[in-house]
């Protein structure tokens, strides 16, 4: 049976706590009997179920048992990951983000190249290449980081609500800010949002660079070389959040709803509108099957020159494994891995890393979702993983204030360039 174990968040017990439980995977213990994992997980969401199917498995050829630590917040997993890289004390595998976590973790010699070790054992080729452009290493193109899963992000749609209004699926963001007008004056909830999780407010600030940009912009702005003052494609996104929030085309109280939340509120039936991703197809099956829920992917931005790509894909929060205590049995079980990880995915009802085939019997809405996104070119690239913690608690305090009215967009944009230009030592 896989152990799970929760440590105490009071700072003094968790140091001893986590020099306890992470004792256990050293290669200096001798034979190894346990594996220590740390994961940003609810503990009932696809990213445990899919490594519980794997670790159980691994469990069952070996006899090696599995011990976690388990945070299901983003915010408060991003703390508990800088410290753990910063007293030393990763465990040997953990979720990681492809950034600023990554590069700390790799300068402590604590970060595997995965991809060596995949190409080694013969399965690298077999990798998503869009999910591979998402965890590459921006200094030396390496992948470190293993892929939860293929994730592909798009908007949830009440068809019902719609074809009362006569309304289409957008496809710009002018058409979409109509559309949230013709709801909202017929009484309608336009939009569903998590606004108390960073990353929700900053999916809809970085739609717009995205299409226009890539990554471009986003890692320009991080290197103080482009900022939103001179940007058009990351001031319109300024503006798209000051217009959805100051609109009230948001749930009412969005900035006290988490993703979990949000997540309810939509599919328990208010709401014409959700961003979420191929993660809640379980959500949305029983709707869908009704007739009542569409998807349409990411408006492209009127005006300027648009990327063709625009489903959001990406990996989710990559996994690393600890070099320094990468064995002979953190080995087998990579290979494991490489041979069983596609299967658990699709189990647990999320696409897969690896180019296998969708099995039968998977969800209507995995099949009908997967051509927008199959000839995709290029990945999504997160906000929130790219920046340092300090600098996305600004952002996303910031955003909060923009949506809301507390903070005007040129305040916002003076306020986010002066916080890169500290950053960058301006």
């Amino acid at each position: 049976m896989t152990k799970v174990k929760r440590l105490t968040t009071i700072l003094v017990l968790l140091l001893v706590s986590v020099s306890l439980i992470w004792a256990g995977g050293s290669k200096d213990s001798g034979e190894r009997d346990t594996i220590t994992v740390l994961l940003n997980s609810s503990g009932s969401d696809e990213t445990y179920n899919t490594w519980a199917e794997i670790f159980e498995g691994f469990t069952a050829e070996t006899g090696i048992e599995f011990e976690y630590e388990l945070i299901s917040n983003k915010a408060d997993y991003m703390n508990k990951l800088q410290l753990y890289i910063s007293s030393n004390q990763l465990p040997d595998i953990y979720g990681c983000f492809n950034g600023p976590y990554s590069d700390a973790a790799k300068a402590t010699g604590a970060l595997l190249n995965v991809q060596a070790e995949l190409e080694d054992i013969g399965a690298f080729d077999s990798l998503n290449k869009a999910v591979v452009d998402f965890l590459k290493d921006a200094n030396d193109g390496i992948m470190y980081l293993h892929p939860q899963a293929l994730y592909s992000e798009f908007f949830f749609y009440r068809t019902d609500i719609f074809a009362k209004y006569g309304l289409e699926p957008p496809t710009t963001w002018q058409e979409f800010i109509d559309v949230c007008q013709v709801l909202l004056d017929n009484g309608e909830v336009p939009v569903v949002v998590g606004g108390k999780d960073n990353w929700q407010l900053t999916r809809y600030l970085s739609f717009i660079p995205w299409r226009v940009t890539h990554d471009d912009f986003i890692m320009d702005w991080i290197a103080g070389t482009d900022d939103f003052a001179s940007n058009e494609a990351a001031q319109a996104g300024v503006e798209l959040v000051r217009t959805l929030g100051t609109g009230n085309y948001f749930q009412r109280g969005f900035t006290s709803s988490d993703y979990t939340d949000a997540v309810n509120i939509f599919f328990g039936g208010t709401g014409a509108i959700f961003y979420g991703g191929s993660g809640l197809i379980p959500n949305a099956s029983k709707m869908y099957a009704e007739g009542k829920l569409g998807v349409f992917p990411v408006p492209s931005m009127d005006g300027m020159e648009n990327m063709s790509t625009d489903i959001p894909i990406h990996a989710g929060v990559g996994i690393g494994f600890n070099a320094k205590t990468y064995d002979a049995t953190m080995r087998q079980l990579l290979e494991y891995i490489a041979e069983h990880y596609g299967e658990a995915c699709y189990h647990a009802g999320v696409y897969s890393p690896y180019n296998i085939p969708i099995p039968e019997g998977m969800d209507q809405l995995f099949y009908d979702v997967y051509p927008l996104f199959e000839n995709a070119e290029q990945s999504w690239v997160s906000w929130d993983d790219k920046l340092d913690a300090a600098t996305m608690t600004s952002l996303a305090d910031a955003e909060q204030e923009l949506a809301l009215g507390m903070l005007s967009p040129e305040d916002f944009i003076s306020q986010m360039d002066a916080t890169i230009d500290s950053n960058n030592g301006r």
